[in-house]
């Protein structure tokens, strides 16, 4: 999953240095949007049983133009549970497939908000 999300992160970068002239502000603004798409994503694509893990997805942006996405939820003996369920021998791998499925879209959106955010 590091290798594939090294990728996805180096994509999102090199979209974002095709656009010049850019302001820190025009791309956190695309980041902001395309970080609530891809939470929304990740959201559908969760396997619900109890609902806990599907409701702990939390998202951070108090950097500029980083934006992050991470699951809450452990288990009784303070695992991630989204650990468990893309790697763990009987899990139900759904994060790398979200974000390699969303890629492209989550690119489109943080250029288009770059393009026509003050239009």
């Amino acid at each position: 999953m590091v290798k594939e999300l090294r990728q996805f992160s180096e994509a999102v970068s090199d979209a974002l240095h095709e656009i010049r002239g850019a302001t820190y502000e025009q791309i956190d603004k695309g980041l902001d949007k395309a970080m609530e798409y891809m939470v929304d994503r990740l959201v559908e694509a969760t396997p619900v049983e109890s609902g806990l893990l599907r409701d702990s997805w939390e998202t951070e942006g108090k950097y500029k133009n980083v934006r992050y996405i991470n699951n809450t939820r452990l288990n009784d003996k303070g695992i991630p549970v989204a650990n468990l369920l893309e790697y763990g021998k009987f899990g139900k791998p759904f994060i790398r497939k979200t974000v390699k499925k969303e890629q492209e879209k989550i690119i489109n959106i943080i250029q288009e908000e770059i393009k026509n955010g003050d239009a």
